[in-house]
């Protein structure tokens, strides 16, 4: 029984490449120009809105040291090995994106956060064969690889600056970069002509954010914008299909825009600073690529971004039983429960309840970092609460690596009937809230989200006797998932036996290109 409906965007998109693969070239116009009229989505640069997919953040922080000889207790097999031999354990778990780390050279001993080479697709997550490995068995499988997109700062290859491949000069760095005034760069000297231009305001942020740890990039510069371009054209050939841009808040929105209409991809999040909620909704606003359209339409054109702030509030919310505050301002939490200017920006937000910047996490040493002794929810209750919540609502639900695959068969368990449920019933990042009052005055948290194919009831906290569907007059439903003070239930048309969520069928393998085979795009 097929249950997931094919968003209509990805559908429009195989559509049209179907059509163009079978028309002779000298009909190629022609063929084009019906795909887009049929299928205006194309020229977005990424899903729309009500996008029914649940991404797998595919690393933690300490990935990089796998098949290191330097951490022998790592294992032999890098982290591209070890994530294709769970490519189809990830497709099991109907997860249709993964978030992998930073694709590009930042030395043999790096999370990849500092990017040297960005044409070079290899290093300490493994090398380029089994990089390409991994992606041609995630698209087989039917999971979509997303690269995380490290483009707001560059370290050099020995120096602060001297970049390599591409070669870019001082041009390339924000005139306000630490870099013209420490004596320790050698760069002190450079005359104001030679240093970049950088936007230092946008309408959503009085001042973009200086990453005093590298050298900021000069987006307003058209050579740089070319090289970007032209390295996300090369992670698009080597089988990446969206991306994850790290620290956006470093420049102007508008990049993004440009970025993903050269290059179209099916998803785009964004990560903003961590607690600046109202900038992040203006952030995604200046992300649209089609800027001249209104209201939700906008917003169909736009870049999601990390919901930190349902993060922030699951963590005092879950551990400390508020369950009450799940309810927030009557909307729900977080980005998914704000509707400033009557705009659905749950659309656009993409929840977790953890990351590799979160919870616990090491020195080299092996020694936890003063800042991360802990894990955001403990291996309880906690976390199987807080997945419930995620899982269960709008916006679009991204699991932790750590969680799914080394937390215990229970948790995995626990999640994959969580996501199956979600699909079943056909919750979308649009999905319709509905907080069930009854419950908050028993306690505890309940809600209706309204899916493609049917219902889905949720109550967190407490028990049965507290809130189950049938105390707000909902019948006809199944027991779909349950744990340590939460369940699921999923109400389907003649409340069919529990169904199973289908898989996604496999996408092409794109023919690769290195960059230097790649034309300069107009990035105008």
């Amino acid at each position: 029984m097929g249950i997931r409906k094919l968003d209509r965007t990805l559908e429009c998109r195989l559509w049209g490449i179907s059509l163009l693969r079978r028309s002779k070239w000298r009909f190629a116009a022609f063929a084009l120009a019906i795909v887009v009229l049929s299928c205006p989505h194309l020229l977005w640069g990424q899903s729309g809105l009500e996008d029914d997919r649940v991404m797998l953040q595919g690393f933690y922080w300490e990935s990089y040291r796998h098949g290191n000889s330097n951490f022998p207790s790592y294992g032999s097999k890098s982290w591209y090995v070890l994530v294709r031999e769970r490519a189809a354990d990830t497709a099991e778990g109907r997860f249709d994106l993964i978030w992998l780390p930073p694709p590009s050279y930042a030395g043999t001993r790096s999370a990849g956060y500092n990017p040297k080479e960005y044409f070079k697709l290899e290093g300490s997550y493994g090398t380029w064969g089994e990089h390409r490995a991994l992606l041609e068995s995630l698209l087989g499988n039917g999971v979509e690889p997303i690269a995380d997109i490290v483009i707001n700062h560059r370290d050099g290859s020995s120096g602060w600056a001297d970049f390599k491949n591409p070669d870019w000069g001082v041009w390339a760095i924000c005139r306000t970069d630490e870099a013209f005034s420490n004596p320790a760069s050698g760069l002190t000297g450079t005359p104001d002509n030679e240093k970049g231009d950088c936007e230092e305001s946008t309408p959503y942020r009085q001042l973009t954010y200086n990453y005093d740890s590298f050298r900021d990039i000069a987006h307003a510069n058209s050579q740089v914008r070319k090289d970007i371009a032209r390295y996300l054209l090369q992670l698009k050939s080597m089988g990446y299909r969206g991306w994850r841009y790290d620290m956006v808040h470093g420049y102007h929105g508008k990049w993004i825009a440009l970025y993903n209409k050269i290059t179209q991809p099916t998803f785009s999040v964004g990560e903003y600073d961590w607690g600046a909620h109202n900038e992040q909704r203006g952030w995604i606003w200046y992300t649209a690529t089609a800027p001249d359209a209104t209201g939700v339409d906008h917003l169909k054109t736009s870049s999601d971004v990390f919901d930190f702030t349902t993060f922030f509030r699951l963590k005092d919310i879950i551990p400390n039983s508020r369950y009450s505050e799940l309810h927030g301002y009557g909307n729900g939490i977080g980005m998914v429960g704000d509707t400033t200017d009557g705009l659905p920006w749950k659309n656009r937000a993409v929840t977790f309840v953890e990351n590799h910047d979160t919870g616990y996490r090491t020195n080299e040493d092996g020694s936890p970092q003063p800042d991360h002794k802990f894990d955001s929810f403990q291996n309880n209750w906690q976390v199987e609460q807080a997945y419930a919540q995620i899982l269960t609502h709008p916006g679009i639900p991204c699991v932790y690596w750590k969680h799914y695959f080394e937390w215990g068969q229970d948790l995995q368990n626990k999640i994959r009937a969580l996501i199956n449920a979600r699909k079943v019933a056909g919750v979308h990042a649009g999905s319709a809230l509905f907080l069930q009052d009854n419950a908050r005055a028993a306690g505890v948290y309940a809600a209706r989200v309204d899916g493609r194919n049917g219902e889905l009831y949720v109550r967190i906290g407490g028990n049965d006797q507290q809130w189950e569907p049938s105390r707000s007059g909902y019948s006809g439903y199944r027991e779909y998932a349950q744990g340590a003070g939460w369940k699921v239930w999923v109400k389907l048309p003649e409340n069919p036996e529990v169904q199973r969520a289908t898989r996604r069928s496999a996408f092409p393998v794109p023919v690769y290109k290195p960059a230097d085979q790649i034309p300069a795009p107009d990035v105008q």
